[in-house]
């Protein structure tokens, strides 16, 4: 993600330890138009990764140049709430089927979520920065990318202590992981390759693929991966059967969140830098002619019902709500 090279300044300055932000956050200079096709709600500084609950009633927002989770009422579109004391929030996974999603933040913390009612419930802090987030299928496991140790960590969900640690390439950021849970993917932003590792024996296959890898997202049985590459203007599917990349998305534009829908007949890709979610059919894979306009600098994406959509603007601080065609 960008959040790597662009938030460590302001957190250099602040707490000695991140880059810089992407954008100023002077939430006053929104500027998104409305249209036939979207609104905007005004969200937190530099909204990036989202997460909504299973009952689809609420929108979490990780705005990651601030300490607060957004909550969006999905039936108003309205904030309602925030949650304070996530320190730069990086990335969501939900813990197995349990109440609770886990979260990352950038400035070395975990913390886990009850999100029936909005609570933090534990948390953890930890000597690296961290980066991607997820977790085994059962929730008991969580694995999250410790940027500055170039590794990822295995953390006991019921402590959050680390249970053991894997090597990473260089500049780690998105993750993903097996639908056996036997096999971890990290995007190496640094390396321009993508990771494998195998947890039990802590073997490491690279795909080179150049460019700056970044985000991944996941088919529901986690048979694939959905993995952007920002400075290729590529994205990938990786099947986790086989370990292989079976089809490339070219033509994109500084692409982010790549994202299945919900019935996993498209696929959604978010465009950063000419603010456009472009849309695929998830079978052959060719472009579907819809084309969404976002706000400035969108990162994150997320479906409801094949209905309407949201995404996360970084650039001007607001969340796109979409009806989909």
């Amino acid at each position: 993600m960008k959040k790597v090279q662009l938030i460590l300044a302001i957190l250099l300055l602040a707490l000695g330890c991140k880059e810089g932000p992407k954008n100023s956050g002077a939430k006053e200079d929104i500027q998104t138009p409305q249209t036939e096709e979207s609104n905007y709600i005004e969200v937190g500084k530099g909204p990036d990764a989202l997460f909504l609950t299973p009952d689809k009633r609420y929108l979490y927002v990780a705005n990651v140049e601030d300490t607060i989770l957004s909550i969006v009422d999905t039936h108003s579109d309205e904030v309602i709430d925030r949650i304070s004391g996530i320190r730069y929030p990086w990335g969501f996974t939900k813990l197995g089927t349990s109440n609770l999603v886990a979260v990352s933040g950038y400035d070395k913390q975990v913390a886990l979520i009850n999100f029936r009612d909005h609570s933090i419930v534990k948390q953890q802090s930890f000597s690296s920065t961290l980066g991607g987030i997820v977790s085994s299928s059962d929730g008991n496991m969580i694995f999250v990318i410790a940027i500055d140790l170039q590794k990822v960590l295995q953390l006991d969900t019921n402590s959050l202590e680390v249970i053991n640690s894997y090597k990473t390439g260089k500049g780690p950021d998105g993750i993903g992981i097996s639908k056996d849970d036997n096999r971890l993917y990290v995007t190496n932003t640094e390396d321009g390759s993508i990771s494998i590792i195998n947890i039990k024996t802590k073997k490491t296959l690279n795909i080179e693929k150049g460019g700056k890898p970044e985000l991944i997202h996941a088919s529901k049985d986690n048979t694939k991966l959905f993995i952007s590459n920002f400075l290729n203007n590529e994205a990938y599917v990786l099947n986790t059967i086989t370990d292989s990349i079976t089809h490339v998305f070219e033509g994109l534009n500084g692409p982010e969140e790549v994202v299945l829908s919900e019935d996993e007949k498209r696929i959604y890709i978010v465009n950063f830098k000419n603010s456009k979610v472009y849309v695929y059919d998830a079978t052959s894979y060719k472009k579907i002619p819809e084309e969404y306009p976002v706000g400035k600098s969108p990162i994150g994406f997320v479906e409801i019902n094949n209905k309407k959509a949201y995404v996360s603007n970084y650039g001007d601080n607001s969340l796109a709500v979409i009806n989909l065609k």
